[in-house]
């Protein structure tokens, strides 16, 4: 195989979420967009775990100096990672989601939207939802309100807040992205929190600003105000927090599609109905994002297996009939540790070992 773009593409293929081949090879188009021959050449020499530019161009047998500038102008354009450790600065290759398609942020087109919005009917989104473990998971947006306190600290929004020592908020993604397309949506734009290493990449690429902890708690508190779900990335250190509406959305866009929503999230906490005390408001219905609540015949029915634990209908039921509960034992998950950890996950389940 000489094509570099189609190397790019497999090696993006044997990642965490995926990126395989499409039969109108539009896969190949979005990559040329993003990387120049040389990105993607580069990119392709980067082994999976962290490295100094002094150690790349070492195992290279590069120039030092061109080798730091290329490695720190791919991760300004969000095509590799950058963190900071030790006093030292270290690179590292992502997947296209989550990853260099989420740091995209700033360059967001049209013609980009539209290729990965094809991509994504052909091919990228089959294998995106067909993998045991998902890049997200969704979380209560108020543990306060699970019936069996305390939560899982993975699974206590604010709690996860208050545990970081940097917080920076960026605008949402999708609804950035609606907006391209020339749609509109009522709700904030800027939502998204990220925490430490992955605030660190965002401000330093300006793709989000700093905020203070107190300012992170009041986007949550608006958050459940206006029905947006929780999602986080899937690891127990959390690396950053979406606060997502139905309406723009891609992942709860895919979920309402699901016949059954439950099975296809890691969520610890389900919603349990009591009849006896529903007073067929409607307003669970209204709120619920992937139509696990419904009213046919002016009374509320409940399909259990839609729930998502978000507990968006716990919060606002006048009558306490909703109750957010754990589910048992046996059906609890435990989040890798990290989300790189997630990531060589995802990989094992593709067959591709740690990549």
């Amino acid at each position: 195989m000489n094509d570099i773009y189609e190397q790019l593409r497999d090696r993006l293929e044997m990642m965490a979420t995926g990126y395989p081949a499409a039969a109108n090879g539009v896969e190949l188009k979005i990559l040329r967009q993003l990387f120049s021959e040389e990105d993607a050449d580069l990119f392709l020499k980067l082994p999976a775990q962290p490295e100094t530019a002094a150690e790349a161009a070492a195992r290279l047998g590069a120039d030092a100096a061109d080798i730091a500038a290329r490695l720190e102008g791919m991760a300004r354009r969000g095509l590799i990672f950058r963190v900071r450790s030790d006093d030292a600065i270290r690179y590292f290759p992502v997947p296209f989601i989550v990853g260099i398609y989420e740091f995209q942020l700033n360059n967001l087109n049209l013609p980009l939207l539209q290729d990965i919005s094809q991509y994504y009917l052909t091919g990228l989104g089959a294998t995106f939802h067909g993998q045991k473990t998902p890049h997200l998971r969704s979380i209560p947006i108020n543990a306060d309100i699970v019936a069996e306190n305390p939560v899982f600290p993975y699974d206590d929004a604010a709690a996860i807040i208050r545990s970081k020592s940097r917080i920076a908020v960026a605008e949402c993604f999708c609804r950035k992205a609606v907006s391209i397309y020339g749609k509109t949506c009522a709700h904030p734009l800027e939502t998204c929190l990220q925490f430490e290493t992955f605030a660190d990449y965002y401000v330093e690429n300006k793709m989000a600003r700093w905020i203070t902890t107190d300012e992170a708690l009041a986007i949550l508190k608006q958050s459940e105000a206006e029905g947006l779900v929780i999602h986080i990335l899937n690891s127990q250190k959390v690396e950053a927090m979406c606060c997502c509406c139905s309406c723009c959305c891609g992942m709860l866009i895919s979920l309402k599609l699901f016949p059954a929503p439950a099975l296809a999230v890691k969520s610890n906490y389900a919603c349990h109905l009591t009849p006896a005390l529903c007073t067929d408001c409607g307003i669970c219905a209204r709120r619920c994002t992937v139509g696990a609540f419904k009213m046919k015949d002016d009374k509320i029915e409940f399909h259990a297996d839609r729930c998502i634990g978000c507990g968006l209908c716990v919060t606002t039921c006048p009558t306490a009939a909703l109750k957010l509960t754990k589910k048992s034992a046996e059906r609890l998950y435990t989040p890798p540790p990290t989300v790189y950890d997630t990531y060589a996950a995802m990989s094992r389940e593709k067959g591709h070992g740690h990549e």
